[in-house]
């Protein structure tokens, strides 16, 4: 049994093509919604919880998994590291799909600043006049709001109605707050960031499939400054930036 950690868009497609192979897959996710993604045209098993050490510990031996493949969010990096360890205790195999990186960034320090991480972006965007426009979603949006007035933050965030209510608890309202599903096109970008006259975009290096190019795009050319949120250092070891690639190195090890 392969276990399938998803969390990107990438990861139906990543299932999809396991089930192809005839391979029995086991998926987790951390949302109703991204479940409804994943069982959305075939059938699959799909967890809807957050995994803890002895949560995946349990779960590996329940479901006899030999292989764990991890397509998270660049971002969720303790499930990340959580997997890494229970797979090296375990001796199990453990494999990373990470997006290609995006391409259209300028030099540092003229329209795009780069952040260490959201602490840091915070305290970068908390110096800029005007409108901070955020494009992180919602997990991170407690640091932001802890440094800066929330009345001076425009989020954009998923529809969803947990989400809404969580932006709600801290202070965002409609006239601040952006419920839509991207990724966007440049254009639309373009016209939220003028609607919401953006001094500043801050945004997570989520690779082409995140919209980062897009989002950047935009805001060039409407001469918007960029923060950009590094992804998190992990020395995952071997990672894979194509799914079709990946997929067969799984296949090949477990028909052995």
């Amino acid at each position: 049994m392969i276990l399938a950690l998803c969390g990107t868009s990438e990861g139906r497609e990543l299932v999809e093509k396991l089930l192809e192979k005839k391979l029995e897959v086991i998926a987790t996710v951390t949302t109703t919604y991204g479940g409804q993604l994943l069982k959305k045209g075939f059938q699959v098993e799909v967890l809807e919880e957050k995994l803890d050490k002895d949560k995946m510990k349990e779960l590996i031996e329940k479901k006899n998994i030999q292989q764990v493949v991890d397509i998270t969010h660049p971002y969720a990096e303790n499930i990340s590291r959580l997997a890494m360890e229970v797979c090296r205790e375990k001796k199990l195999f453990y494999f990373r799909y990470e997006r290609p990186e995006t391409q259209c960034y300028e030099e540092e320090g003229k329209k795009l600043y780069w952040a260490n991480d959201f602490y840091h972006a915070a305290n970068v965007a908390k110096d800029f006049e005007g409108k901070i426009f955020l494009t992180i979603g919602s997990n991170q949006l407690p640091i932001f709001t802890k440094e800066i007035e929330v009345n001076k933050l425009v989020a954009r965030v998923l529809p969803l109605s947990s989400v809404i209510k969580g932006c709600e608890d801290q202070g965002f309202t409609p006239d601040n707050l952006i419920a839509m599903k991207g990724p966007f096109n440049k254009e639309l970008n373009k016209q939220m960031f003028k609607a919401y006259e953006a001094a500043v975009v801050v945004t997570k290096d989520s690779g082409k499939a995140g919209g980062t190019e897009e989002k950047i795009a935009a805001a060039k050319e409407l001469n918007i400054p960029v923060i950009l949120v590094k992804k998190p250092s992990i020395a995952y070891g071997e990672v894979d930036h194509d799914i079709d690639a990946l997929v067969n190195k799984i296949t090949s090890i477990y028909s052995k």
